[in-house]
C-alpha cells in the first residue's frame, strides 16, 4: 500500500468549502463536509478563522453516504 502524505491548503472562515476535513489551527477542532459549496464558519470551540483543508479526492463512485464510507459497498 502506497500512502501519499499531502501538505494542507489553509483555508479561512467564510469561504465556500467542499467536501473535506477542515482542522482548526488553534485548538484542533475537525469539521467535516460531504457536499460541495457550504460556507466554513468560525471554529466553534475557539472562534478561530483558520483552517487546515483535507479535502476529499479519493471518493469511490459507489460510496454515496458517509455511511457507505464506514461500510463501503463489496466490489
Amino acid at each position: 500500500m502506497v500512502t501519499t502524505v499531502t501538505e494542507a491548503k489553509k483555508v479561512k472562515a467564510g469561504e465556500k468549502v467542499g467536501p473535506g476535513k477542515y482542522v482548526c489551527i488553534d485548538c484542533g477542532k475537525a469539521l467535516e463536509f460531504t457536499e460541495a459549496e457550504q460556507d466554513l464558519r468560525k471554529c466553534p470551540a475557539c472562534a478561530c478563522e483558520m483552517y487546515d483543508c483535507f479535502p476529499m479526492t479519493h471518493i469511490r463512485s459507489d460510496v454515496k453516504t458517509p455511511e457507505d464510507a464506514i461500510n463501503p459497498p463489496k466490489r
